[in-house]
């Protein structure tokens, strides 16, 4: 006969010991060249996308075309100064 125990969690781990400062929030991407790229990007895909469903390669490489130019613009907003800023240690 088996018995069914309930967990509540790890019982080991005790929260008063985590260094919360050392594990901060990165940013996650979250500056002015990361949401640029990405929308860039995701327009590129969409595009992209339009140009495969109807069966015009024309479009899809205009998709594929502002793909690349939202990496380009991205990594260039970041080379300016707009990205997420390093971590001083």
């Amino acid at each position: 006969m088996s018995q069914t125990v309930a967990r509540n969690g790890a019982t080991d781990l005790d929260k008063s010991t985590i260094d919360y400062a050392a594990i901060a929030d990165p940013g996650h991407g979250n500056s002015v060249a990361g949401w640029t790229g990405v929308i860039i990007i995701l327009i590129g895909v969409s595009i992209g996308c339009v140009g495969f469903t109807i069966h015009t390669p024309n479009i899809t490489y205009v998709g594929i075309g502002v793909v690349v130019l939202g990496l380009i613009v991205g990594m260039i907003l970041r080379a300016v100064g707009l990205g997420n800023k390093p971590k001083k240690k």
